[in-house]
């Protein structure tokens, strides 16, 4: 018996050995599969599942990161070693497994949202094509020769402003300027809201891009945006906003620009700059404090404060605030009424008024723009727009 039994545990103990070893290697053919099955598929990977798989194949071929943390300004270096180290002490097999499960997840997805591609794409396209088309997001209505208005219409989206969106307006209001028919330049948006200010998915796109030159994109996102504030400093017509629903950021940070602000009672604002881990824009560090009093402008640009439509009145941002039941009506009051008065004198009087104060505006735009690029390229900024992604995918 004694025989039998110490013939049968090293049988027995070699049997795991080799079983143990067999999974190990089956674990890393499957490993090595995937890894050439996402490089060789035409998957879209978001930035944040990039960072994820990229953490992941770290820990199943080095292991546990033991590398420095990245200086501030290397911001993809940052983001790299965040997905690594957050893994902490997972061990190389579980790694592998999570990697495996993740591609697969992946083309799978992406397999069964392309079934139908072949005899739907044409229109897909078309369809994407006219969808993104900032004339479209951007309309220009000519309601006479002499007033343009301007009106905002993402409304799915809130009517958060992207990149040729910026563009677009910075075309038209150029293009009003020029025009010597026109007077008056109203903004109005479609939907709920006016505008949830800037579309944050760029800047979070940009932030958390293993590939993207940030600096490059960060330099041209802070020329466009002190070009964009400065056409408001500079227009030469009369520019008036009608707010019908929440505004945030930039659409609330330049009103102080406008020559007129038209609220309706259910209009919110809010100036989210400390939330998001930026700084003031549209000239607001200067303008508000002016026009609220220093601790009630600290109150919004520090410590984001939301203001209803009639604390934005009694705080000077607004100048008037008309029931949201008779908002369309009022508004067309209040162009006529603008129109009826002599062209001329208008123009002039408003020309008096800005030559005091546009040297200075311009200074303070350019100081808050290089602040801002500043703000972007800290660690505090990518972490709130990782935030802001993932806070994104949970909603979908």
């Amino acid at each position: 018996m004694k025989s039998l039994v110490s013939f049968i545990r090293p049988t027995i103990y070699n049997n795991l050995i080799r079983r143990y070893a067999s999974n190990e290697l089956s674990a890393s053919k499957d490993f090595e599969t995937a890894k050439s099955r996402l490089e060789s598929s035409s998957v879209e990977v978001d930035n944040e599942t990039k960072l994820k798989l990229y953490g992941l194949y770290k820990q199943s071929t080095a292991g546990v990161c033991s590398t420095p943390k990245p200086g501030l300004t290397d911001f993809v270096g940052r983001a790299k070693w965040t997905a690594w180290s957050s893994l902490g002490k997972m061990t190389q097999q579980d790694a592998q497994q999570q990697y495996i499960q993740t591609v697969q997840q992946l083309v799978a997805s992406s397999t069964s949202s392309n079934k139908n591609i072949d005899s739907t794409s044409k229109n897909t396209e078309t369809k994407k094509e006219k969808s993104d088309s900032a004339a479209d997001h951007i309309q220009l209505l000519k309601k006479s020769e002499a007033h343009w208005e301007l009106v905002l219409n993402r409304p799915e989206k809130y009517n958060a402003i992207t990149q040729p969106m910026y563009e677009r307006i910075i075309q038209i209001l150029d293009e009003a300027a020029q025009d010597k028919q026109v007077v008056l330049l109203s903004i109005a948006a479609r939907g709920p809201f006016y505008s949830s200010g800037t579309d944050l998915a760029d800047f979070a796109k940009m932030a958390t891009s293993t590939t993207t030159d940030l600096k490059g994109s960060v330099e041209r996102g802070q020329k466009m945006l002190q070009t964009f504030i400065g056409k408001y400093i500079d227009f030469p017509k009369i520019l008036i906003a009608f707010i019908q629903g929440p505004a945030v950021g930039i659409s609330v940070s330049t009103l102080a620009l406008f020559d007129g602000v038209y609220a309706s009672s259910r209009a919110t604002f809010a100036l989210p700059f400390t939330r998001t881990a930026q700084s003031a824009e549209g000239c607001s560090s200067l303008v508000f404090p002016s026009l609220m009093g220093s601790l009630h402008a600290k109150e919004v640009l520090l410590f984001d404060r939301k203001l209803t439509a009639e604390e934005a009145q009694q705080r000077g941002l607004v100048t008037r605030v008309i029931d949201e039941k008779q908002f369309d009506e009022e508004k067309n009051k209040i162009c006529q009424n603008i129109l009826s008065l002599p062209k001329g004198s208008l123009l002039t009087s408003k020309q008096l008024m800005q030559q005091w104060t546009k040297e200075t505006l311009h200074r303070v735009n350019a100081q808050e723009v290089e602040t801002l690029k500043q703000r972007w390229l800290t660690e505090e900024f990518v972490q709130a727009m990782m935030e802001f992604m993932r806070g994104r995918k949970k909603a979908k």
